[in-house]
């Protein structure tokens, strides 16, 4: 029988989603036609079987991102098609469940393998001479999903920007857009700055890939760079009720290249407006653990190639 899988909308929720779909695909006897406004993300999956179905959103960075496909790519899922509705939310994360967990209790592997991956995006959109790349996702805030208790305090972001401009090229990326997403705090230190969405998923992604290391708060950075494997130096806010590292990873991951930074008293909350204490007086040197754990794991910016999984069984 086919299968309908409606992922959420998230960016990051859609990389979480990953091995799950591919599992789907590798297991069922039937299509997996998929509901997302990510397409870009499940491309490669196409060789199993996944097939794309047009989703319903009226949020403002997917909407665009639905918009910029071509026509061709959607799909309709059959009537009589099983639904799976990928997803986490508070309850979840209360009981314990990580994102990669709950959404795996919907969608289970059955005997698949967990392989937490991203395909090829092509070449990063910046090419820089003799310098490493860095990657800057700074805090922001969002009408549609108002989550300024999670974001660290901005000024740590810029303290770290603001080193790395000695010797790297240092790149900020956000959309911004009055009245809908906007800054906490200032721009941080940068040599380049796309902050109006001018990059599209494959030029975003394929700047991770290409970047020496990726700094910024909890958000879709995390799953990116983990995917990736690209280091990772994330610095926490509070929210922690639904954005503790061990909520956000999976030990299944390679988590050998990423860095928390956790505030001195991390706030356990789960209220998207909460006044969490944000104090990390020792932020530098856990940045400078950060950068001798790295020296001990060298890391080439190249991402491998998607291992070979067969046909479905």
């Amino acid at each position: 029988m086919s299968l309908l899988v409606t992922c959420q909308h998230g960016l990051g929720d859609n990389i979480y989603s990953r091995p799950f779909v591919r599992a789907a695909a590798l297991k069922d006897s039937g299509p997996v036609y998929l509901s997302t406004p990510w397409p870009e993300l499940f491309e490669d999956l196409k060789m199993y079987g996944v097939q794309f179905v047009r989703p319903e959103t009226r949020l403002r960075t997917q909407a665009k991102n639905v918009e910029r496909q071509r026509p061709g790519l959607w799909v309709g899922a059959p009537l009589n098609a099983r639904t799976v509705r990928v997803g986490y939310n508070g309850a979840t994360l209360k009981a314990g469940l990580s994102v990669p967990r709950a959404i795996e209790r919907v969608l289970p592997l059955r005997g698949a393998p967990f392989v937490f991956d991203l395909p090829y995006m092509g070449v990063s959109p910046v090419t820089t001479i003799g310098q490493p790349l860095a990657v800057i996702r700074p805090a922001t805030v969002r009408r549609e999903w108002f989550n300024a208790a999670r974001n660290p305090k901005p000024e740590y972001i810029a303290a770290i920007a603001a080193e790395l401009m000695t010797t790297h090229h240092v790149v900020v990326v956000a959309d911004l857009q009055d009245g809908a997403e906007w800054l906490e705090g200032e721009l941080p230190p940068h040599h380049q700055a796309f902050v109006r969405g001018e990059l599209t998923v494959r030029d975003l992604l394929a700047l991770v890939a290409a970047a020496d290391v990726v700094v910024g708060g909890v958000g879709w950075i995390v799953p990116a760079a983990l995917a990736l494997t690209r280091p990772a130096f994330i610095i926490l806010g509070g929210h922690g009720g639904h954005n503790a590292p061990a909520l956000i990873t999976d030990a299944r991951m390679n988590l050998s290249q990423i860095y928390f930074a956790a505030p001195t008293e991390y706030c356990r909350c789960t209220d998207m407006k909460h006044n969490c204490t944000k104090e990390i007086p020792d932020l530098r040197l856990k940045w400078d653990t950060f950068r001798r754990t790295r020296l001990s794991r060298p890391s080439s910016p190249t991402p491998p190639p998607a291992p070979s999984l067969g046909g479905r069984s």
